[in-house]
């Protein structure tokens, strides 16, 4: 972001939390940006989830001891984690590299690099704030509730290790405690953590704002356009075919090419499908998450809450409450399975009833990008020199949103990152990669 340096015209396609996040950091290094999305942005993944800033639990999807019999029992609808039949012939390959990724000594290295990517993200909120980035935030902490004291206590060990990325302090409440804190919880709860350095924001809030914001310093930004192929030039990308596609109508209004230095696809789950005319084949699947949004609920919580044995999380925001969980692994798709809003309204009923009554109901389903080892995808994308990657963030879009944004912004405008992205590289899928040499 030097003064003297020419202006770097970076083209960012996917307008979701991650895509927004990099745009603002790129425009404070002086790129020129235009960001694209095939919808309106802020209209996908980012829309409906929980919004939660949570380090504290800011770690990789495989974890250890996942055996074949839980495999089998994953087929399930009603299960937490949920795999389609229907959809396991074309994800066999994706959930047998989930499994190899189960074991203890992959979980403790993604836990460390995720760990360190999200250290600084509670002052890159506070720094949006001074920028006159304006949106709905909490600073209420995180409140995990158990009904199992083994899972309570395995929960506070870990909790425990996090404290060298920030995290804490943490509050260990017993039933008593729990009981006083959230008056509202029922159904056999025998204590909870709540810890204190965790906050939230209500995600369409932000991602409004920062889409706002971008476009008021000078981002052109092109809502229902369709990034279709790329020409390229040996190992470099010149420019991006794109169509206007008129909403509602379903046809092409017009189509061109935006021509840059860099671009940057970050459109989540379909970032793959994006990367593949460019000879990358990176291992992306949809984790399909699930949300109900109350507007006046009858009964809601102080702050986050998290119910562990549902995996099933409450946020409040004004004048609404947000159910959300579940993860639905049945390919690229947004159609929403009624019976997987099932698991909410259980854990609703035995452990806040009242709190589905309200004046209004939503209902939202949106596609959480994975990768099989659960670690973001950031960074250059082999074997092109001007290309790069933001995807692969699970669940924590929210939380590692800033980051992502700040490191990759300096790395496409000044050629490195000043945090460490070498755990997310998309290089580690190069020996997958075709149309040229693993780097």
């Amino acid at each position: 972001g030097t003064a003297w340096l020419p202006t770097v015209k970076v083209v960012v396609i996917g307008g979701g939390v991650i895509g927004l996040s990099c745009a603002h950091h790129l425009l404070a290094l002086g790129a020129d940006v235009v960001l694209v999305d095939k919808a309106a942005a802020g209209s996908g993944c980012s829309r409906g989830n929980m919004g939660w800033i949570c380090p504290s639990i800011s770690t990789p999807l495989p974890a250890p001891g996942l055996t074949a019999q839980s495999l089998r029992w994953l087929t399930r609808v009603q299960s937490p984690l949920y795999v389609k039949p229907s959809a396991i012939p074309r994800l066999a390959g994706w959930l047998w590299a989930f499994r190899r990724y189960c074991t203890p000594a992959h979980y403790e290295r993604g836990v460390t690099a995720i760990g360190l990517l999200s250290e600084g993200v509670p002052g890159l909120y506070d720094e949006l704030r001074a920028q006159g980035v304006d949106f709905e935030e909490g600073r209420d902490g995180l409140l995990l509730a158990y009904d199992d004291v083994g899972k309570l206590d395995a929960a506070a060990r870990e909790l425990d290790t996090m404290g060298r990325f920030g995290v804490g302090p943490v509050e260990a409440l017993d039933a008593t405690a729990l009981a006083a804190r959230e008056p509202a919880l029922t159904g056999g709860l025998v204590g909870g953590l709540w810890v204190t350095s965790d906050r939230h924001v209500r995600p369409e809030s932000l991602t409004a704002a920062l889409a706002g914001s971008i476009a008021a310093r000078g981002a052109s930004v092109l809502e229902g356009t369709e990034v279709g192929s790329f020409r390229s030039q040996g190992r470099r990308v010149q420019a991006a075919q794109v169509a206007e596609v008129a909403q509602g109508a379903g046809g092409v209004v017009a189509s061109h090419e935006l021509e840059a230095d860099a671009f940057l696809i970050a459109a989540g789950a379909e970032t793959g499908a994006l990367a593949s005319p460019l000879g990358a084949r990176l291992p992306i699947q949809a984790g399909k998450g699930y949300s109900i949004t109350v507007e006046d609920p009858a009964v809601t919580v102080s702050g986050p809450t998290y119910f562990a044995s549902a995996k099933v999380g409450l946020t409040p925001f004004s004048n609404a409450l947000r159910i959300a969980g579940t993860m639905e692994l049945s390919g690229i798709n947004r159609a929403l399975d009624r019976r997987r809003l099932v698991n909410l309204e259980r854990a609703v009923a035995r452990h806040i009833p009242g709190a589905l009554e309200g004046s209004g109901r939503h209902e939202w389903v949106g596609m959480r990008p994975l990768a099989p080892d659960g670690l973001p995808v950031i960074g250059r994308l082999p074997p092109h020199d001007n290309v790069y990657v933001a995807t692969g963030h699970q669940m924590l879009g929210m939380t590692l949103a800033p980051a992502t944004g700040y490191a990759l912004a300096h790395l496409i405008c000044d050629g490195a990152s000043p945090i460490d992205l070498g755990p997310f590289d998309p290089a580690r899928f190069a020996r997958r990669m075709r149309g040229g040499p693993a780097d």
